[in-house]
């Protein structure tokens, strides 16, 4: 894979080196911090720039494509944002980023508005970008799908169930179209924010990992493991 970074100035490209053997897989990084660097060295077009601005999906989407292009890579992963203090504006206040996952089989872009400091803001861009990284790879992942081996999803879904003295028990998830009774509860966990992450084994051998918001009664699919015939 290759980076190409503004805001982070490098960070992500450090964080992801800094795993014994990321040679492995890590080709390089540019860091386009001036708009001549980004025209320069990654081929993003002055055009974009004018028209849309170096903090914008279309210039980190030119990024991420520029520096696969540019360094041979399956994946090129971009970030350009504002990281503060100043330099914000109304429509793109100061921890306004934008992230780009571009790959040989799929284009992926994100926009984030943190509200840290200049480094805090920096090292959640990195954050993202790494989450971002990882659910393109447990989607490719799904054409080997492995019983022991989660897919992220972090989805919205439909969960019938109940709860008692702060204990949840969900009875059926509505997940790709179909209905799984749950059969088997595992560890629930109450989070910093007062949501709780319910661990729930269903019909067929499906596991899911589930968070209820407490407060709304709303429900994301965060993880789910497949039995091997549902690959």
């Amino acid at each position: 894979m290759a980076t190409a970074e503004s805001c982070t100035g490098g960070l992500l490209a450090s964080v992801l080196t800094d795993v014994a053997g990321s040679s492995a897989y890590m080709l390089g990084g540019v860091v386009s911090y001036s708009n001549h660097a980004k025209m320069r060295l990654l081929a993003v077009q002055d055009a974009t720039l004018q028209t849309y601005g170096a903090v914008s999906a279309e210039t980190a989407a030119e990024m991420a494509q520029g520096a696969r292009r540019l360094l041979g890579g399956d994946i090129g992963l971009a970030t350009t944002g504002i990281a503060g203090p100043g330099g914000g504006t109304p429509d793109k206040p100061v921890g306004t980023v934008y992230l780009h996952l571009s790959a040989t089989d799929v284009e992926w872009g994100e926009r984030h508005v943190w509200p840290h400091d200049r480094a805090g803001n920096k090292l959640a861009s990195v954050q993202a970008s790494l989450d971002l990284l990882l659910r393109y790879l447990d989607r490719r992942s799904q054409s080997d799908q492995h019983p022991n081996r989660p897919q992220r999803l972090d989805l919205p879904v439909v969960v019938e169930a109940s709860e008692q003295a702060g204990r949840w028990k969900p009875r059926a998830v509505w997940v790709q179209d179909k209905r799984w009774e749950i059969v088997g509860w595992g560890r629930q966990s109450e989070q910093a924010n007062g949501s709780v992450v319910v661990m729930v084994e269903a019909n067929g051998g499906a596991r899911f990992e589930l968070v209820v918001d407490v407060v709304s009664g709303q429900w994301r699919l965060l993880r789910a493991w497949w039995p091997r015939q549902i690959a």
